[in-house]
């Protein structure tokens, strides 16, 4: 049982949950949680090892002969030091490092999400979730947004990473592979909440990149080059905006719509 702080695989997950740079430098990043454990399985992801403690429920424990046959190292760890290590309050027993694997886009996507300098990390992991829940093939976050892999994205994403492809990308890069490198063209839509059609008189069932600006300022001015057209969502008129996550799903729900009834 590992019990000391000074352990070699104890040291990797602090500097793993602790900097955006360990995680990059080293191609690894951790989840916390039955749930996530379950769905990094199911998803064949790669993983360097697991610790678990006398926490782990009966749930979780089922997963251990699993990975025991894919020869994953599996350690106990006592549960006092599980606690102090964990990102969260409550841990749930198990901890999982898995290795990064490159993205690679595919030629024939129709639906792809941009995140343009999304900084919360509750609101990417919540967009990451949509996305995947709602049929987006690849998301593509501009320079400036939020760790995709930093914990609490991981857990706000609730297996989100495990189905589709999550890459970073300037405006350029965005342009040339929804105009030039994809076999079908994407049409590069802006969420925007006072500019364009509503979403529900829009086709949103063609080929499409569906861009989500930030928070506070929206898409920035070299994102607003590269796009086609703008959507909005219609509000009461009491606020002035939706909340990113929320427009992002909204926007995505109402792309499902569409397609799901053609």
């Amino acid at each position: 049982m590992i019990s000391s702080a000074q352990n070699s695989k104890v040291k990797l997950l602090r500097g793993l949950l602790g900097a955006r740079k360990n995680r990059e430098e080293s191609g690894l990043f951790v989840i916390e949680g039955v749930r996530l454990a379950e769905e990094a399985i199911k998803s064949g992801a790669q993983t360097e090892f697991t610790l678990f403690s006398n926490q782990l429920s009966t749930r979780g424990r089922e997963l251990l002969p699993v990975l025991e046959e894919r020869k994953i190292e599996i350690d106990e760890i006592d549960a006092g030091l599980m606690n102090r290590v964990s990102d969260t309050k409550n841990n749930q027993g198990i901890l999982m490092v898995m290795r990064s694997v490159q993205p690679t886009l595919k030629q024939t996507l129709d639906l792809v999400l941009v995140l343009d300098q999304i900084r919360d990390p509750g609101n990417l992991g919540t967009l990451l979730r949509s996305a995947a829940a709602l049929g987006v093939q690849a998301v593509l976050l501009t320079i400036g947004s939020t760790d995709a892999f930093a914990p609490k994205v991981l857990r706000a994403g609730m297996g989100a990473h495990f189905k589709m492809e999550i890459l970073t990308m300037g405006p350029k890069e965005i342009q040339a592979f929804c105009k030039q490198s994809n076999q079908k063209e994407l049409e590069i839509l802006l969420a925007d909440s006072s500019e364009g059609g509503v979403c529900w008189d829009e086709d949103l069932t063609k080929p499409l990149c569906l861009v989500i600006g930030s928070e506070a300022e929206g898409a920035k001015a070299d994102l607003r080059q590269i796009i086609d057209a703008s959507v909005r969502i219609p509000m009461s008129g009491h606020t002035e905006s939706y909340n990113a996550a929320v427009a992002g799903s909204i926007l995505l729900y109402e792309t499902y719509r569409q397609r799901k009834t053609l």
